[in-house]
């Protein structure tokens, strides 16, 4: 069952050493193009939790999977299946986004963003199952449960981004938020 849950812990990171696998050499062009991932997973988080996973569509069905895909997770958010991306989502994002880079930059810049993409990716799947999960309010987790609470229980259009608030500021949506996680914020 844990490896099901987890499948992106170990799924991405083999996708990762087969991608590094298919270039001829490792250049030090790919570290920029690695941290040019990370940041594009950042601004991907923000842009598909404020505009796709909180839209609500008119059609019925689209309505109904929009629920499925996020919504519910809204209503139990300490329920370890509504937590984790599922593959079947992350893989065709995936696939589009590295075509793209492929693309307009080449190959390896296309392997380069994408295991940034998915580092990130990880991180924020590490993050936002612990911060649902765990008891721990210290340190960066703790800012991170912070951000994430006032969005999930005070106000939803605000704090989207789950692992870094820097979109909410460069968007307009940063919520300063006091210790006690937004109900004297400012």
């Amino acid at each position: 069952m844990l490896l099901r849950r987890f499948v992106s812990f170990w799924l991405f990171p083999l996708l990762g050493a087969a991608l590094i696998w298919t270039l001829p050499e490792l250049s030090p062009v790919l570290a920029g193009w690695l941290l040019l991932g990370v940041l594009t997973w950042t601004l991907l988080e923000y842009l598909f939790h404020r505009y796709v996973f909180h839209w609500i569509p008119r059609n019925r069905a689209v309505r109904l999977f929009m629920a499925k895909l996020h919504l519910r997770h809204h209503g139990a958010p300490r329920e370890p299946s509504q937590i984790l991306v599922r593959p079947w989502y992350s893989l065709p994002i995936s696939a589009v986004l590295f075509a793209g880079v492929a693309l307009a930059a080449g190959w390896t810049a296309a392997v380069g963003v994408m295991l940034g993409v998915w580092a990130g990716f990880l991180y924020y799947e590490a993050v936002h199952y612990r911060i649902h999960l765990s008891k721990r309010s210290g340190g960066l987790l703790g800012v991170q449960r912070r951000w994430h609470f006032y969005h999930h229980f005070v106000d939803d259009h605000f704090c989207y981004g789950v692992t870094s608030p820097l979109w909410d500021w460069v968007l307009g949506t940063y919520k300063t938020l006091g210790v006690d996680g937004g109900r004297d914020a400012t």
